[in-house]
Formats: C-alpha cells, structure tokens, sequence
C-alpha cells in the first residue's frame, strides 16, 4: 500500500488526510507528529513575558489585599542539585516579617507572586519562610535571571504577593 508523504509547508488537513490514507498506523503517526511539533514550539521565558507585559491567565480571586514586598537585594544563582538558573530575592526586614506571618497563617493555600502585575510563580505554600528570602526558578536562561535580579536589585520592579483561592 503506498501512502503520501507529508509536505512540511502543507497544511494540517492535507497531512491528516495522507496519514488517514495509511489506516490506524497512520492515524497514530499524524498524532506524533502534532504533539511533538506542538512541544517544540517554543515558549517566551519568564523575564520577556515580564518585559512585554503579556497576559497572564486571568486573576483568581484574591482572599486578603495583595501585600507588596520591598526587596533588599536580588541575585542569580544556581538551585542546588538541579543547576537550573533560579533568581534569590532578600526582603527588608519588615517585608520579611509579614511574608513570614502570610505563609505562617496560610499552608496549604496558594501564593501568587506578581512582578510588575504580571504572574512570575504560583506556588503551593509548604512551609513558613521565616528569613525573608524566596526564590523564583522556571524558564529561566543565566541571563534572564541576572537580568531579573538587577532589575529587582534596583528597586524599578514591584514585587507584590496574594493569597487566592484554589
């Protein structure tokens, strides 16, 4: 049985037809091929998503006022065992203290952390981070990480936290 090829500039429905033509072995190939050539495109890191402003999934309902952070000092780094380029963010001391009392009074929920009003990490709260210092990792290069803690370093960054509900 002879099928056609797919031509790469052809499009969806014509390549889903030659696979059609070639029975359920066909069927599967074409959907490979879609789900791979749907996870190699790639996604703009977190630090263009900050610069551009682009949206972000619409807000959840906040459960008490965002609480805004005042950051001491920023700097990139490696997260330990993974090597994965992270961004370690110290909190004044009295920003550390309500952060600690948030994640103190609020296991279990979840956190939002806003970089300019734009979402950088949803985390679950695990734990009481008492010292004031978080981290953010993700799509992170080396140079976006550097990039976002001198940004944060210099103070042009507003840094806010929520509580929203699941």
């Amino acid at each position: 049985m002879r099928t056609s090829r797919p031509v790469p500039d052809a499009p969806m429905s014509a390549i889903a037809t030659g696979y059609k033509k070639a029975g359920l072995h066909g069927l599967f190939l074409w959907l490979v091929a879609t789900v791979v050539s749907a996870s190699m495109a790639q996604s703009p890191s977190l630090l263009e998503q900050l610069q551009k402003g682009e949206p972000t999934a619409p807000p959840k309902k906040s459960l008490l006022p965002p609480l805004r952070l005042q950051v001491q000092k920023a700097e990139a780094s490696l997260a330990a065992g993974t090597n994965d380029p992270v961004v370690v963010i110290t909190m004044s001391a009295r920003s550390g203290r309500m952060f600690h009392e948030l994640t103190l009074n609020n296991i279990g929920r979840r956190l939002v952390l806003r970089i300019d009003g734009q979402v950088a990490a949803e985390p679950v709260i695990r734990e009481a981070i008492a010292r004031g210092v978080v981290q953010i990792s993700g799509d992170l290069t080396p140079k976006d990480a550097a990039d976002l803690a001198e940004r944060l370093s210099t103070g042009e960054a507003k840094v806010e936290v929520e509580l929203v509900a699941d």
